[in-house]
């Protein structure tokens, strides 16, 4: 009888480190999946540059096919609408958020990039690049984990 009472004691406390691990896993990986989601999306970005201007050797971006490119390949891969809501087959809940979207095309390369506050964002551009942000909020299956938002930077840059 003893051990019964135990382990209906016990059951619930199992079961709620469970929740808290899955929760951790999951966190660690959409993180993952977010970062290489968005290294691709500025990738995709980062091709659409204007030739007539590459053929010069002067690297400028086409801003409206970089932006448009940026958002589709973010909707392949997070499974998302033109809204940048997610599909009901995504694993995110919340509406994804470009908080910034830069382009530098000029000055002497390599050098350093720091989007300062509030994202922090820190990479060595090697050559013109874009510059992705984006924030997105935790999906919290369980409940158990903390409520906060990922916010994670992307950048690639186009070398001829």
């Amino acid at each position: 009888m003893k051990w019964v009472l135990f382990m209906l004691l016990m059951a619930p406390l199992f079961l709620l480190f469970s929740a808290w691990n899955h929760d951790e896993y999951i966190q660690t990986k959409l993180r993952a999946e977010l970062k290489e989601g968005m290294d691709l999306a500025t990738h995709d970005a980062a091709l659409q540059v204007n030739k007539v201007q590459r053929e010069m050797g002067d690297i400028q971006f086409v801003r409206e096919d970089a932006e448009r490119a940026l958002l589709a390949s973010m909707e392949r891969t997070f499974k998302l609408d033109d809204q940048l809501q997610p599909l009901t087959s995504s694993v995110w809940k919340s509406k994804f958020e470009v908080v910034s979207l830069q382009y530098v095309e000029t000055g002497s390369f390599p050098q350093n990039y720091n989007s300062g506050p509030p994202y922090y964002y820190i990479d060595l551009l090697r050559g013109p690049s874009v510059i992705a942000i984006v924030k997105v909020e935790h999906p919290r299956y369980y409940g158990v984990s903390d409520h906060f938002s990922y916010i994670v930077g992307s950048s690639h840059e186009y070398i001829p």
